[in-house]
């Protein structure tokens, strides 16, 4: 059974922890700058003479309304940009660490979108290519992908030459 965490696009939840370095400073700004405005409109709208109090009630309710909701699209717009920043970095992260698992068969693939990033697309396949061809015993057959022949994290490692 596939396992959900390598379906490509198996939700925005792994890119959560991601909202707030790509999209912090952008998503405090923008809220701040949407309060100060609705708080702003309320002081200059509330002290004219022609509303009564009724008015200024939904004139609050209103300005408050339309806050909360602005707030909601900006996290939601956060979101989703995170998703579109994050989303390559996660699929490197994860092919680097199915090649530190020993795994040379998983290929690093990003949306059709990212072409800006074909030529990190590239120089990936042709360094797991290149790392095929090293890892080979004389005899031609593959080295098992069953055990890691990478070593761990820090250990050397020797390769044929």
């Amino acid at each position: 059974m596939i396992r959900l965490k390598q379906l490509r696009g198996s939700g925005v939840r792994y890119t959560l922890p991601y909202v707030l370095p790509f999209s912090g400073l952008w998503l405090v700004v923008t809220i701040i700058a949407m309060v100060v405005f609705g708080v702003t409109c309320w002081l200059a709208a509330s002290t004219s003479p022609r509303l009564d109090d009724a008015a200024r009630t939904r004139l609050a309710l209103v300005l408050v309304a339309q806050t909360l909701f602005l707030i909601a699209a900006v996290f939601a717009l956060a979101i989703f940009t995170t998703n579109r920043l994050a989303g390559p970095y996660i699929a490197i992260i994860r092919a680097f660490e199915a090649v530190k698992n020993g795994d040379l068969d998983r290929p690093l693939r990003f949306r059709s979108s990212d072409i800006h990033l074909r030529d990190v697309e590239i120089s990936f396949q042709e360094m797991i290519a290149a790392l095929r061809v090293r890892l080979e015993p004389q005899g031609g057959v593959p080295v098992a992908t069953g055990e890691p022949a990478l070593g761990s994290a820090g250990t050397a490692v020797d390769l044929p030459s």
